[in-house]
């Protein structure tokens, strides 16, 4: 009772999608701008039984999962690129992600956990002699699957 009343108290109105943040393995290696293909989709496969002309039969197959792209503004960090680099070299690290969505008063709301992630495509920024806005280059990454957490508001709110 207690906690969904906790819940309660966080409104649509705080959860605003610019208020993210990107944890690779327990660091924060970049600030990102944008986050984007947290999705999943299950494959249907159909079935046509002999005789019956009226439907076919939909049988949940196979969930997909989307890549996730990351931009963010070039840092001085090369723990991005260096991930990217070897896996050219066919080193495959594959390292645990957690997308996290933050209220407006900066307590975590919930969380988009990726397990066995690689990047598979980098792209560096472009540059244009007239620019102003900021150098962004991005990397995309590839998983086994998506989970979703939520803190638990009743400890947060006791301690």
């Amino acid at each position: 009772m207690v906690t969904r009343l906790l819940q309660a108290l966080i409104t649509s109105e705080e959860l605003a999608a610019c208020r993210f943040a990107v944890d690779i393995d327990g660091l924060w290696v970049a600030e990102f701008k944008e986050c984007t293909g947290l999705s999943g989709q299950v494959e249907v496969e159909t079935y046509q039984e002999g005789g019956l002309n009226g439907y076919e039969h939909k049988l949940p197959g196979r969930i997909t999962y989307g890549n996730l792209t990351l931009r963010s503004g070039v840092a001085n960090s090369m723990d991005l690129w260096d991930w990217f680099q070897n896996m050219s070299q066919g080193v495959v690290e594959r390292r645990d992600v957690s997308v996290i969505l933050f209220a407006q008063n900066g307590g975590e709301v919930m969380r988009w956990n990726l397990t066995g992630a690689f990047p598979v495509s980098w792209q560096g920024p472009d540059f244009a002699a007239g620019a102003t806005e900021v150098a962004v280059h991005s990397l995309e990454l590839t998983h086994n699957g998506i989970s979703l957490s939520k803190p638990n508001l009743l400890l947060r709110a006791l301690t």
